[in-house]
């Protein structure tokens, strides 16, 4: 309560009577101007006419509901069925190059995917192994990182108990 008394015996008289003029001035001068609304224009011809499409040229087909047309893009070259005919005759063809009823032929086709498994095993085990690498560093520049925050903290923390505990008792002494 004290402060708020203090606080009230600083302002001074002529502070609050300029911001009260500068409140009245403002008010003033953007209420009671006179307005300056645009005036809507119109073209020289008038309205002009909307072009509605008929019969072939029709993009967007009326089909009812909540926004009277399709949500589907009419414009777009994919249909659903087209595609998935599309996927089904080519996973058709992929199976049928991959069968076979020659042995000699199974035979070479798993001898030739066998090279290549190597290959890719050997590069999945780099890849692992770099991203072990990476992983490691990274977990170990965090908990240095980590360690070194608390121990900044920890210093801090002395200095930061003794400021509170010095304007705990200055603020007691002084009520």
């Amino acid at each position: 309560m004290n402060k708020v008394i203090s606080w009230i015996k600083k302002v001074k008289l002529h502070q609050i009577f300029t911001v009260f003029l500068a409140g009245v001035l403002v008010f003033f001068t953007q209420a009671c101007s006179p307005s300056k609304a645009a005036q809507p224009t119109q073209s020289p011809k008038g309205n002009a006419e909307v072009y509605v499409p008929k019969g072939d040229n029709v993009i967007n087909p009326y089909e009812g509901g909540m926004n009277n047309f399709s949500d589907r893009d009419p414009r777009a070259k994919s249909d659903a069925k087209a595609r998935g005919e599309y996927l089904k005759e080519n996973a058709a063809q992929n199976q049928a190059g991959k069968s076979t009823n020659n042995p000699l032929e199974a035979i070479r086709r798993v001898g030739s995917d066998a090279g290549n498994l190597g290959k890719n095993v050997q590069q999945k085990a780099e890849d692992v192994g770099n991203k072990t690498q990476n992983t490691a560093e990274d977990f170990a520049r965090s908990t240095k990182q980590g360690v070194e925050n608390i121990k900044d903290n920890a210093q801090d923390a002395g200095d930061y108990a003794k400021d509170v505990t010095k304007h705990t008792v200055r603020d007691t002494l002084r009520d």
